[in-house]
């Protein structure tokens, strides 16, 4: 994991003059966020949810980006090392649906915790006992006719539109990549069968056995200890150890103390975890079992990789979208997932080989940020021209107050090396990402007929007509459903025109054409068009992440999806991938009927809780 405290970094320039007032000014920034603390994903029928922690953990994170982007110069703090860098044209009191973007994953803990996050960067704003001329003038949609103004509900608390994105929603793919993607978790499973994985499984084994007796007796069967579990196991014993006295008290005696190097066994346990974790989403030559093949273009990266691919095309895109609007829209952009799309991203940057805690599992509430800023004379508000543009990352591990907001070199351009000009950092993310929609189903071998991936049926046509000449070749005489189905649509609308066709000739019918107002940007929405919808195209070399789907109102129901991170030993020895479950279900890959309550299944009692 990576918990060594960092030096603090001061980054707020680039080099410039003494003469100079010239600052760093950000136009606009992207953030991922691993999700705040949550409840273990081994915890049977009980669903995973954000906890009070975590909860608080993203609050932190939203105050800390709103000290950054929304204080001005005059108000300059250096909270965590970190300076002020505001973000000209954002509205610091009310979120605005075209310059902010957020989106999560449909799950509880990712939803929660983009609504946490929000809480601390737009906090309630009440205007209570102003008049009602300023009232007005901050948030006019409160006035009401009779002259009064009511104040938002939660003491004058402002609601930010959330994307959520679920399994049968492509764009879900952008934040959770590896999920739903069969190719990834047959190459997992490849992966545990090979003797390098056994040699490991059997060097770690006598820490399972130490800890098992006391920990994972009732919980987890005996035959199922070892490093195959290593992050289920751990994920559940550091939630124990972080809620539970007893555990906690345990972890902290020497019985369970490694007498060789005088750490917990949870910090052993920890570090197994990074290392089967970034095994299965940070190997950049993985072959994909399914297709033989790696990604179109020279793409870098494996299907070991893919969450990082497509999490990278989405950061760059939206990155580009600013751009093209000169700040109008997508100005900051906040994602909300796991870790393992983190983990894949770090190898694909090349960030493990500058910094070594990089091959770990980031903490809960951690934040991987893309800037794009430029050196701008005090109160510019105008978007800079491309040519005076750069990007920086940060990462900051965390929310504690000791993990600094560090800017890390990225693509081995060396240590000192903390920023790209824009045309160089698009380049290098070219090179990574994977944006289309019909390479992902294509890679993650999720487009065959009858994939519950709807969308990759509706992206990867041909795959339909793949089977039905499948079909056909081996006997079969029925269509499969799709295809008659569009057989059928395509009958009715043959029907119909001949209906309309008779009515014109024999009833006079005729139409005409309404003439309409188009606005001065043209495309279906007009002057609200964006840069994701469908009439847009976007300028040569940009990273086209996907096709626009039409959302209906809603969010779609979410099944199960297979996270890896659970493993079930069966006949033989033999590992094999769990059946997905699904979400309100969640239960582990490793339970037994047969076991009864464990030491620590019970909830905790409130006196137990630190």
């Amino acid at each position: 994991m990576l918990h060594s405290i960092l030096p603090l970094l001061t980054f707020l320039l680039p080099t410039v003059t003494a003469q100079s007032d010239a600052r760093y000014t950000v136009w606009a920034s992207v953030i991922f966020s691993r999700t705040g603390e949550r409840t273990p994903e081994v915890l049977g029928s009980e669903p995973v949810t954000l906890t009070s922690v975590g909860a608080r953990q993203q609050e932190l994170n939203g105050h800390f980006f709103r000290q950054r982007y929304f204080e001005s110069f005059n108000n300059f703090s250096t909270d965590n090392g970190v300076g002020i860098a505001p973000l000209p044209g954002m509205n610091p009191q009310i979120p605005d649906v075209q310059k902010l973007y957020v989106q999560a994953l449909d799950e509880q803990s990712s939803v929660a915790s983009a609504q946490a996050f929000l809480q601390g960067l737009y906090p309630p704003v009440s205007f209570s006992g102003n008049a009602s001329e300023v009232q007005a003038m901050v948030d006019p949609s409160g006035r009401v006719a009779n002259g009064s103004y009511v104040d938002p509900p939660l003491g004058g608390y402002r609601y930010a539109q959330v994307h959520t994105s679920g399994q049968y929603d492509p764009e879900f793919v952008y934040v959770g990549g590896s999920l739903q993607c069969p190719a990834f978790v047959e190459q997992v499973e490849e992966y545990i069968a090979t003797p390098d994985f056994a040699d490991v499984q059997a060097a770690t084994l006598p820490v399972y056995q130490k800890i098992g007796p006391a920990f994972l007796g009732g919980v987890l069967s005996e035959d199922k200890w070892g490093f195959v579990n290593a992050y289920a196991i751990y994920d559940y014993l550091s939630y124990q150890n972080a809620h539970n006295t007893t555990a906690s008290d345990l972890f902290a005696s020497d019985e369970y103390t490694d007498p060789d190097t005088g750490a917990s066994y949870i910090d052993t346990l920890r570090s197994y975890a990074n290392q089967q974790q970034y095994a299965w989403f940070g190997n950049l030559y993985a072959e994909n079992p399914i297709t033989g093949t790696g990604f179109e273009n020279d793409v870098k990266g494996s299907i070991s990789t893919i969450a990082g691919n497509t999490l990278a095309a989405k950061m760059l895109n939206q990155l580009q979208t600013a751009i093209i609007y000169g700040g109008e829209y997508y100005q900051l952009s906040l994602l909300f997932g796991d870790y393992e799309p983190l983990l894949s991203l770090f190898a694909l940057t090349s960030l493990p080989s500058l910094d070594s805690d990089f091959y770990g599992i980031p903490d809960f509430g951690s934040v991987a940020v893309f800037e794009l800023f430029s050196i701008v004379e005090p109160g510019t508000v105008e978007f800079p021209d491309v040519e005076d543009l750069w990007v920086r990352f940060y990462f900051r591990n965390g929310t504690d107050i000791n993990q600094p907001y560090r800017a890390y070199s990225l693509f081995n351009y060396g240590p000192d090396t903390m920023e790209l000009k824009w045309t160089d950092f698009q380049e290098e993310m070219l090179k990574i990402v994977v944006g289309d929609i019909g390479q992902w189903c294509q890679q993650c071998g999720a487009s065959y007929s009858g994939s519950d991936r709807i969308f990759c049926s509706y992206w990867n046509a041909s795959d339909s007509l793949d089977a039905v000449s499948t079909s056909s070749s081996s006997g079969s005489s029925g269509l499969s459903p799709a295809v008659s189905g569009v057989i059928g649509a395509i009958i009715a609308l043959v029907i119909a025109g001949l209906i309309f066709a008779l009515l014109m000739l024999l009833a006079g019918v005729r139409f005409h054409r309404v003439k309409s107002h188009k606005s001065e940007l043209g495309g279906f929405k007009g002057s609200q068009k964006l840069a994701s919808d469908k009439d847009l195209t976007l300028p040569k070399g940009g990273a086209v992440v996907g096709a626009t789907v039409v959302e209906t109102p809603g969010s779609p129901v979410v099944g199960g999806h297979e996270r890896v991170g659970s493993w079930e030993l069966k006949g033989g020895g033999m590992p094999n991938i769990a059946e997905p479950r699904p979400a309100s279900v969640r239960r582990a890959s490793w339970e037994d009927d047969d076991v009864g309550e464990g030491p620590f299944r019970d909830p905790v009692k409130a006196d137990e809780r630190v």
